[in-house]
């Protein structure tokens, strides 16, 4: 058996309306809404460092693949030979600044 005091409580239960959120709730819960044209300006993305080091590696092996080839020379280089080799004759070294 139900009191008449529960009933009277169950009766007000379904008659009541919750009251509305507050306006400024929406902002303050999902920050300031700015227009996407500004944000293009001063927006962020997040990104994890591990996918920053994946995508910063296959840049670098794509850019390394795209080096152009060396070119094959024209011919062999020239050997240095000291046969020809003189040396100085008379050495008069020169001070050029003055030592402190």
């Amino acid at each position: 058996m139900e009191s008449s005091d529960d009933r009277d409580l169950t009766h007000l239960l379904r008659e009541w309306k919750a009251p509305g959120a507050p306006a400024s709730l929406s902002a303050r819960v999902f920050g300031e809404r700015i227009p996407w044209w500004r944000w293009l300006f001063a927006g962020t993305i997040r990104v994890p460092v591990p996918v920053v080091v994946v995508v910063a590696l296959l840049f670098s092996a794509w850019a390394y693949t795209r080096l152009p080839a060396a070119a094959p020379s024209a011919g062999p280089e020239p050997t240095v030979s000291l046969a020809d080799f003189e040396p100085v004759r008379q050495l008069e070294p020169r001070v050029v600044g003055e030592f402190k």
